[in-house]
């Protein structure tokens, strides 16, 4: 059971590879073991003291939950803090999202930049056929024009072999992607071009944050934002002060 729950709740653990917070406390070697045993091939988790005592943190990629000290139970939830009104768990996850982002080399991004002075970046998984995508798509330039740089990712939702995922990695490796994604994105065939690409590597990604619907955002602030949502409304909430 608790192998199922780890497996269930943590996309592409066995794949992630992450870095572990060595503390010299018997009690995280003690967390990390009983993972090892849950998971073998699990990798290396940063764990760490929650607020709460006799209850730790433990992040596996962009992904948190919460041990206690005896190894023994797993909690799976929020952690808020009633004083501040603050979800100290979501607050871990957008750190944990920082970390992950910058793990994925920029350069196998298709990526829009914003005119004149970067404000924000978000980093967007995306999908050639989806209609809420084309929609967002849309919308890039306007983003562009108030300093809000966008990094496409490839998250075909049908699949490897398909059709979506043959126009995503046509996009990649045309010779101009960014023109690439533009024409696809409004209905022109893709070119079928063939190349090593990222679009297996992105998928896996997109699998370790959980994700399953596109568009779905990734601020700068590690902050993830599910679905489209519009420009009108996302511009003036990425650049509130």
């Amino acid at each position: 059971m608790f192998r199922t729950l780890l497996k269930t709740f943590i996309p592409g653990l066995v794949a992630a590879s992450l870095s572990v917070n060595a503390l010299a406390d018997d009690t995280v070697a003690k967390i990390q073991q009983k993972l090892n045993q849950v998971i073998p091939t699990a990798p290396s988790a940063d764990i760490t003291k929650s607020q709460v005592e006799g209850l730790y943190q433990v992040v596996l990629g962009p992904n948190v939950i919460y041990i206690t000290a005896d190894a023994k139970y797993l909690f799976n939830g929020n952690l808020i803090d009633l004083d501040s009104r603050e979800n100290l768990t979501e607050i871990a996850k957008d750190q944990a999202r920082v970390k992950v982002l910058a793990e994925i080399d920029p350069q196998s991004m298709v990526t829009f930049k914003a005119k004149g002075e970067e404000k924000r970046t978000i980093t967007v998984f995306t999908d050639i056929d989806c209609p809420f995508c084309k929609r967002f798509h849309n919308e890039v330039k306007a983003l562009n024009e108030n300093g809000i740089t966008v990094r496409y990712l490839a998250f075909p939702r049908s699949g490897p072999n398909t059709p979506s995922y043959h126009k995503m990695v046509s996009v990649w490796c045309d010779k101009d992607p960014v023109k690439a994604m533009d024409d696809a994105k409004n209905g022109m065939e893709a070119n079928n071009q063939r190349c090593e690409n990222p679009v297996q590597m992105h998928m896996m990604y997109a699998q370790q944050f959980g994700i399953t619907g596109t568009p779905t955002m990734i601020v700068d602030d590690g902050s993830m934002i599910p679905g489209y949502v519009e420009a009108k409304e996302l511009i003036p909430a990425l650049l509130a002060p």
